[in-house]
């Protein structure tokens, strides 16, 4: 049960900060010729995002003096470190805004379906030389989940399932009527970005870029994933 709690603390927090935070999120995943592999990701929190924070934490009471931010960052590294794939699992704050998670992973196709996306799960496709990620509103319902706020009938009105059809512009004047005029721009200037270091030269790859013989990077706007009008995929191979 306390897996369970800490977990849905975590994506809950998190998940909110996806939403209205502007800022870009960074993830490195660093595979390696043997196991362990790396994880490192980035991200500075706006001071628009505390206030919505705050707006939001009759849901979740206080715990102790630490700030709702971070117990979240705290209990999403409990979430990470429970599973077996997992292991020297950390988070640093950098200061009061900004974060680095670390950790250590076997099998980031397993970690998925620890979290929630299930054993059948078409999110994250792990070949011994490549690696897929595939959302589209076909799987969305895998993703729930591992994020379990994205069904919250509170929060569920940000997210693709009652957004499909919608243009750009209609969604960012529902946001600032939602969370105020801070918000669209917020939202604008959010990206999530992946990186991916591979253990041998990089042979091809879908979508993304490569940045250099090793190094691949895809980025997309947060508000592509939140309406979901096309899918969110990349392939990147190695040798």
């Amino acid at each position: 049960m306390k897996h369970v709690k800490y977990t849905i603390r975590a994506v809950l927090l998190l998940a909110v900060f996806f939403l209205v935070t502007g800022c870009t999120v960074t993830e490195t995943l660093s595979f390696k010729s043997t196991a362990p592999n790396e994880s490192a990701f980035d991200f500075t929190v706006e001071d628009f995002f505390i206030a919505v924070l705050q707006d939001f934490s009759e849901f979740i009471p206080p715990e102790g003096d630490q700030s709702l931010m971070d117990k979240a960052i705290n209990d999403f590294e409990r979430a990470l470190d429970y599973s077996p794939t997992t292991d020297k699992v950390r988070m640093t704050k950098l200061n009061d805004n900004a974060y680095r998670g670390t950790f250590t992973f076997t099998n980031m196709q397993q970690l998925f379906s620890d979290l929630g996306a299930g054993p059948d799960q078409s999110l994250l496709t792990m070949q011994k030389n490549s690696m897929t990620f595939s959302l589209s509103m076909d799987n969305y319902d895998q993703l729930v989940p591992v994020i379990p706020f994205l069904a919250d009938e509170n929060f569920e009105a940000f997210g693709p399932v009652y957004n499909q059809g919608l243009s750009d512009a209609d969604y960012l004047e529902m946001i600032s009527f939602m969370l105020g005029e801070e918000g669209p721009p917020a939202i604008e200037q959010s990206f999530i970005t992946l990186r991916v270091e591979t253990p041998t030269p990089i042979t091809g790859f879908i979508n993304g870029k490569k940045i250099s013989e090793r190094l691949y990077e895809f980025s997309f706007p947060l508000i592509d994933f939140l309406l979901l009008e096309d899918p969110i995929t990349f392939t990147v191979t190695w040798q």
